[in-house]
Order: C-alpha cells, then sequence, then structure tokens
C-alpha cells in the first residue's frame, strides 16, 4: 500500500505529511503525521525524492522512533538502578529478569505493522484520555503520541450519568443488547403470569362449585335421613306421650349442613393455592427487576444514538482544556484516527484526505461543532482566499500505488546514474574496463539529453544549448560533484517528463471515453427519433405524407 506525500509548513518550518488512501491505515498514518509534524521523525530522501512512500517505510520509521525512545528510557532505567546500588537498595532475585523497557519494546515492534489494517479502540465517557488500556495503545505509549477522543459525557445529566458511570463503549453495548433480551423475557412472564392467574380462578370455580354439589346431595340425604329419624322419634315420644317442638329439628339440620361445608374446603387444596399465589408474586418480581434493566437499556441506548457522531459539546470543552497551545495529538472518532492540534485557542484537523493532495491552500480543518459544519483553513490557519478561476488543481494525479512501482525503476535508475558517476572519477583512464564505463556513460547521458531535448520541445521551448551542456557534461575535466549535480537534473527531469507523459495518457483515455458516451447518446437519439417516426406513419392514414415526412426527416438528420 503506498501513500502520497503532501509539503507544507507547521510553525514556520517545513515539514512533510502522508495522505489517507482509500481504506488506509488510520491509526498509522495518524501517529507518523503527528510525529512528522513536531519534526522528531523524518522520511527517507527516497520517499521525499519520489512523492510517495509505501507501508514498510512507515512501519520502519516508526520502529525507529520506538527504538530511540526505549534506548533513553533504558538509560534512564539503568541510572536509577545504579543509584539504588549506590543506596544498597539492590534485589538480587531481579538481576537475572528481563527489564520490562525490553518486553514492552518486543511488543509494540509486533504490533506496528498490525496497525495498517487499523485498530479497536474501546473509549470511556468520563474525559478525553479515557480510553480502555489495551496492547494496541502501547504503541502510542512508546511512540509518545496521546490517543485523545471528544465522546464525552456531561456530568449534568444526572439520569445517564448514573447509568453509564464508568462503563465503556463495549459495556454499553452489552447493556442494551441485555435490555432486548430482558424485554422479550418480560413478554414471556407476562404471559406466564397470565396463565397462573387463569389457573388460580380456575380452581377456586371448580372447587366451589364440587363443593356445593356435593354439599347439597349430602344435605339432602342428611335431610331425609334426619326427617325419618325425627319422625320415628317423634313418634316415639308421641307414643310415651311426649312432646317434640320444631325449632329442635331445624338447629340440627343447620349444624350438619355446616359441617358438610367446612369439610369442603381441605387443607390440600388450601395449599395448591397459597403455591400458585406464591409463584405468581415471584414472576411479579421478575418482572419489576426486568423492567428496571429494560429503563437503563433505554437510557443507554438514546445516550448512544444522540451521539452516534463520537463528539459532544461537553467533549470539545475537555479537549480544549486537554490539549495544549500547538501541542499534536492523535483524535479517535468514528472509528477513523485524524492528527489534531491547537492554535491560537482553536482546534484543528489535519486535512489527510488524498484529494487535497494538489490544493495546498487547504491543510487543517477546524473542530468547532459536533455537526461536521465546519471550514477548512491553509498552513498558516487562515482562510484561504478564493481562486481567481474554476480550474483544475495543478499536480499529478497518479494513483499512489503507480507512483510506488514507478519509483523502484526511478530509483534503480538514479542509483545507476550515480554508481556510473562514481565509476568515472575513480577508475584508471588506462584500462579497459574504464572504456566500456565511459561508453556506457556516454551512451546514458544522450539518453538523458534526449528525454530532456523531448521534455522541452513539448513544452514549446527549443533550445539549442542542451546539446552544448551534454557535451561540456562529458568532458574528462568536469569534476565529480558537477557530473552528480547534471545527473540529478537529467533524472528530475526525465521523471517529470515521463509523469506528465502518463497524465496526457490518463486524460486522453478520459476524452476518448467521453466522445464514445456522445456516441451513444447520438445513436440513442437517432432511435428515438426513428420510433417518432414511426409513431407518425402508423397514425397518417395518408401513405403520401409519412413518405414526404420520412423524406424531411432524413434531410434533418
Amino acid at each position: 500500500m503506498a501513500y502520497q506525500i503532501k509539503s507544507i509548513r507547521y510553525q514556520n518550518s517545513p515539514r512533510k505529511i502522508l495522505l489517507q488512501n482509500i481504506n488506509g491505515p488510520c491509526p498509522l498514518l495518524a501517529a507518523a503525521n503527528a510525529l512528522l509534524l513536531r519534526g522528531v521523525i523524518t522520511l527517507s530522501s527516497e520517499c521525499v525524492r519520489n512523492g510517495v512512500a509505501s507501508t514498510d517505510d512507515v512501519v520502519n520509521m516508526l520502529a525507529n522512533r520506538a527504538l530511540i525512545r526505549s534506548q533513553q528510557s533504558s538509560s534512564t532505567s539503568s541510572s536509577l538502578e545504579k543509584t539504588d546500588k549506590e543506596d544498597g537498595n539492590d534485589d538480587d532475585d531481579e538481576t537475572n529478569k528481563p527489564s520490562n523497557h525490553e518486553y514492552h519494546l518486543n511488543e509494540v515492534l509486533s504490533i506496528l505493522p498490525t496497525l495498517q489494517h487499523g485498530m479497536d479502540v474501546n473509549p470511556q465517557f468520563t474525559s478525553p484520555q479515557s480510553i480502555e488500556y489495551t496492547h494496541n495503545l502501547a504503541a502510542f505509549d512508546l511512540l509518545g503520541v496521546e490517543l485523545v477522543h471528544g465522546w464525552v459525557l456531561d456530568p449534568q445529566d444526572l439520569e445517564t450519568c448514573a447509568v453509564v458511570e464508568m462503563k465503556s463503549y463495549n459495556e454499553l453495548i452489552e447493556l442494551v443488547i441485555g435490555g432486548d433480551e430482558r424485554r422479550r423475557e418480560v413478554v414471556r412472564l407476562e404471559g406466564w403470569k397470565v396463565e397462573k392467574e387463569e389457573e388460580l380462578m380456575g380452581s377456586i370455580d371448580r372447587k366451589d362449585n364440587k363443593g356445593c354439589k356435593e354439599g347439597n346431595n349430602e344435605s339432602e340425604n342428611v335431610s331425609i335421613a334426619q326427617t325419618e329419624t325425627d319422625e320415628g322419634v317423634k313418634q316415639t315420644e308421641t307414643d310415651e306421650g311426649g312432646e317434640v317442638t320444631s325449632n329442635d329439628a331445624d338447629d340440627t339440620e343447620s349444624s350438619t349442613s355446616k359441617q358438610i361445608s367446612n369439610q369442603c374446603q381441605g387443607t390440600v387444596s388450601l395449599e395448591q393455592q397459597q403455591a400458585i399465589e406464591q409463584e405468581i408474586a415471584d414472576i411479579g418480581l421478575k418482572i419489576e427487576h426486568a423492567s428496571l434493566q429494560i429503563s437503563r437499556a433505554d437510557v443507554a441506548n438514546a445516550f448512544l444514538t444522540s451521539t452516534s457522531h463520537q463528539l459532544t459539546y461537553h467533549g470539545l470543552e475537555q479537549l480544549h482544556a486537554h490539549i495544549g497551545e500547538d501541542a499534536v495529538h492523535v483524535f479517535f472518532r468514528n472509528n477513523h484516527f485524524g492528527t489534531i492540534t491547537k492554535h491560537n485557542g482553536i482546534l484543528y484537523l489535519l486535512a489527510t484526505d488524498l484529494g487535497y493532495a494538489n490544493t495546498p491552500e487547504i491543510v487543517w480543518e477546524k473542530l468547532d461543532s459536533i455537526d461536521g459544519n465546519t471550514e477548512y483553513v491553509n498552513e498558516y490557519f487562515e482562510k484561504p482566499s478564493p481562486r481567481a478561476e474554476l480550474a483544475p488543481a495543478a499536480g499529478p494525479t497518479i494513483d499512489p500505488a503507480l507512483l510506488l512501482a514507478q519509483r523502484s525503476q526511478a530509483e534503480n535508475d538514479y542509483q545507476l546514474a550515480m554508481a556510473m558517476s562514481r565509476g568515472e572519477s575513480s577508475v584508471p583512464t588506462s584500462s579497459s574496463q574504464h572504456a566500456s564505463t565511459n561508453a556506457d556513460e556516454e551512451e546514458g547521458k544522450l539518453i538523458e539529453a534526449a528525454k530532456e531535448i523531448s521534455l522541452r520541445t513539448y513544452h514549446g521551448e527549443n533550445d539549442a544549448t542542451v546539446a552544448v551542456d551534454v557535451d561540456n557534461s562529458t568532458l574528462p575535466s568536469t569534476s565529480s560533484s558537477a557530473q552528480n549535480s547534471q545527473f540529478d537534473s537529467d533524472h528530475q527531469m526525465a521523471l517529470a517528463f515521463q509523469r506528465q507523459e502518463e497524465q496526457l495518457n490518463h486524460e486522453s483515455e478520459q476524452l476518448a471515453r467521453q466522445l464514445q458516451a456522445l456516441d451513444q447518446q447520438e445513436v440513442q437519439m437517432q432511435r428515438q427519433r426513428q420510433q417518432r417516426n414511426d409513431t407518425n406513419r402508423r397514425r397518417q392514414p395518408n401513405s403520401s405524407r409519412p413518405a414526404e415526412e420520412s423524406k424531411a426527416g432524413c434531410t434533418i438528420s
């Protein structure tokens, strides 16, 4: 993967930044751009000379930075350990163990290549630097770059703070998912509760009906038996000459009915009823607990939805307070990593989109709004003046991958030219090898001169002194430094000619596509006219008139 290089000025110093390609490694470029703006790392001369850097170039550059900081940390730790030994605090058990910074460095060096595929970040919502620590963040620590975000919860929102607290983004997502599960559970529990209530009411109704029916039957039987008994008693007492009142018989019948009714309501039915009532109460408690979790999940979901852009106004305030003047950090938002700084009390994001490669007046983007309604400024943090005319930006529009492919051949040519230049001054002229080298050099110089002439001719410049310059450069008396300068100049002009030729080919291809599209539109229009003519022929009863219209239509077309 390749990344185009853009030249800007930052704090009155020239700087090189890497531009973001489609689906490029955001954390890798953000950290590299932060360190490039600080001036603590620099791109290799090969990358600068060709205007493109590969992923390996960026990883190696950051690895060198990690090694330097690790050595500094190691020297500091060694001095502290030496001081402890002088104070008599030496621990023999820790002597043979590897130091923490060595383990830390090995871990970071293994992480750096994986950053080209992105990085998982789990922010917390209490402060800009509150991010759950993972092994990936160790790379930022060792590189000396701080990762910040603006997804901070306002402490005045008490209801949301009571739910979010110190939870991270992943924990809130789990809470929302758990709320959905509890919601389905409540539906199931409510259905179960209704079934239990119906079961309880049905058991009561069946018991009452059965008890009344049995009680009535037994009452009738008892009444009949009691009547017969009473009649026998009455008859006996009458025979004996005694008297019996009707009130005594009624009391006996009433006491018997009450005894039967009490027997209908046994202890087993009462225990079953109490068990069902307890199950209904337990289900109600479960529904209440699940409803509480649902309400907390709804609050968390409302917070995540309302701040889906992952930036709050309170977060902007916290970023202003945390980031120092002209300090450079890595900013995380919407799964994207950018480079952030503060200048004159205003936050800015580095514009690293590849579309701004040939737009030098757009370098920074203001970060003063959470809805993306902002403006762009130049390298001096000033609003650029509008262009005099609407024209495409100057410069090559070649894909960085193509530039990277060309860089290999260009560097080979450059190294060959440098080697030939050095060989001419170091090898004796009397040897046959020197004669062969001179012949190769002369041929290379003629090729470079021909490219230069073609390039100047293309731009409308006819300079006859080119041949003289080439002849002068091939003289044995020319110094080595002058030859190197001539080779560099010819090499750069040849590269420029090659890039412009590719640009012309690209424009020619686009023009051919446009002409092809116009031809297709013309064919479609002719078909539509033919269809209209056919329709008019069918509508006209006179056959001669359609012929005339057809003839007229052919003349017009």
